[in-house]
């Protein structure tokens, strides 16, 4: 366990091994990195270093004065520079999908290949709505005005109680983070990603679950027919966050993918 000072916020990170390349866990919303410490030995068997971490105002992580996409992705980035990692395979999930995918964007020096897993580059109304108010319920508590909710999608699992529930689940102190990342998220609505996203030119992997009911499958249909150089993989009796839910399958995807691109060598 480590702490990287980048002077406006302290960044919280785990790693194993060493050297240029690493394989790098970016976790979804209202998470941290410790989610993915358990599969790290399987990655480090393979990659040559393997980190995780927390983003700002989250997990043990500093809080910040400001928080944006934009800033979480710059935040990765200089943690990259200040552990001496030159290009990553990124794997991000849910809203750590949406960091990778920024991160691609404006850094794509730093990408040997992104990996997005169970996530989008916009959404819709309805799911703007969702987005928004989970936040909203995290900021206001009991006193947050939820009001009604259409589903985003077929099966999707939206209800006042439900937002309620997980939003007063957030720790004060990572209230201000949790904030932002649902209301980025709910901004890819009139701010989506996918327009830019032609302009991605690493190897890309995008997973989803037919069974997700928190990003559905949608999303990462219209990201891989975005990006140039990408990859749909769609395992259907799977939820949010395939490579927990299909774990070994989801890692023999991964390996061949990037040894089809050569960032590994062949298995």
């Amino acid at each position: 366990m480590a702490d990287a000072d980048l002077g406006d916020v302290t960044i919280h990170y785990e790693e194993t091994g060493g050297g240029p390349l690493a394989y790098v866990f970016c976790h979804g919303g209202g998470g941290t990195g410790q989610v993915f410490v358990e599969h790290s030995p399987f990655w480090r068997e393979h990659f040559p270093r393997v980190v995780t971490w927390d983003n700002r105002g989250m997990g043990q992580s500093s809080q910040a004065a400001k928080y944006s996409l934009p800033l979480y992705a710059y935040d990765l980035a200089r943690l990259l520079d200040h552990i001496g990692v030159e290009r990553a395979v990124l794997h991000g999930v849910s809203w750590g999908g949406v960091v990778v995918q920024q991160l691609a964007l404006d850094y794509p020096d730093r990408c040997a290949a992104i990996i997005v897993d169970s996530s989008s580059s916009e959404v819709n109304v309805a799911a703007s709505e969702h987005w928004y108010s989970r936040g909203e319920a995290a900021r206001l508590g009991a006193e947050a005005k939820l009001g009604e909710f259409r589903p985003a999608f077929a099966g999707h699992t939206t209800s006042a109680q439900t937002i309620r529930e997980l939003g007063m689940n957030v720790e004060p102190k990572h209230v201000d983070s949790y904030v932002a990342m649902m209301r980025a998220l709910a901004g890819l609505r009139e701010h989506p990603l996918t327009p830019r996203l032609r302009e991605i030119g690493c190897p890309a992997l995008i997973v989803a679950g037919g069974q997700d009911a928190t990003a559905g499958v949608g999303g990462s249909v219209v990201m891989a027919r975005s990006i140039p150089n990408a990859r749909l993989e769609i395992f259907p009796e799977s939820g949010h966050g395939v490579y927990r839910q299909k774990r070994d399958e989801f890692r023999t995807l991964v390996l061949e993918f990037c040894r089809d691109h050569g960032i590994l060598p062949p298995g």
